[in-house]
């Protein structure tokens, strides 16, 4: 007579239900639709982008439990330049909505027009474009009940009902600055200076 125990328990055959159930997981985890990506490199002799995607891949679980983890490779991906907010050349760092194609689209960006399938792949790391524009909470415009906050790499730009500060590493004027209708060229500082365009602060 068989007596199962903890040491020589029957695994049954999973149903069907469990089959498909495991099959649209590993579908799901294989399958490349939208992700966001985080520029590593810009390439403007042929509008392509090196993007890091800003999830990492879970490999396994570790022995206490933690996840292991590591970052994807970085993927090649063209540009799709359709946002007025974002400006050439496009930096590192800089922040991208990654479409993956139902189709190849190597023909279409190598030829353009419309082309034959030159290959079989589906939603494949290859057949990604990059669209900017989109920003993360640390980048992106803030409208607070202070003020408008405008985030750009190391400079930004608060605009409150009676003040504008500007950040930024270096302020470029073209054109004429005025202050209280006065040109700045004619403005005399408070230490008693006239004006002049060639830098320094404003006061």
């Amino acid at each position: 007579m068989y007596i199962p125990s903890k040491n020589n328990s029957i695994v049954g055959s999973p149903s069907w239900i469990q089959t498909l159930d495991g099959l649209k997981r590993q579908t799901g985890h294989e399958l490349n639709c939208m992700r966001i990506g985080i520029v590593q490199a810009f390439y403007p002799e042929d509008l392509t982008v090196d993007v890091l995607i800003a999830n990492k891949k879970t490999l396994n679980l570790n022995k206490d439990g933690t996840q292991n983890v590591q970052d994807f490779p970085v993927v090649r991906a063209k540009v799709v330049y359709c946002n007025p907010f974002e400006t050439f050349p496009i930096n590192p760092g800089d922040e991208c909505v990654m479409l993956f194609a139902d189709r190849e689209i190597e023909s279409w960006f190598i030829n353009g027009e419309v082309n034959a399938e030159g290959y079989p792949r589906m939603h494949a790391i290859t057949d990604c474009t990059a669209l900017f524009g989109i920003r993360s909470l640390p980048k992106m415009i803030s409208i607070l009940t202070t003020c408008l906050h405008l985030f750009y790499g190391n400079s930004d730009i608060q605009i409150a009902d009676s003040s504008i500060t500007l950040n930024a590493p270096n302020i470029y004027i073209n054109g004429t600055l005025t202050i209280n209708d006065v040109p700045y060229m004619n403005h005399v500082h408070s230490n008693g200076n006239q004006g002049n365009n060639t830098g320094g602060v404003i006061q």
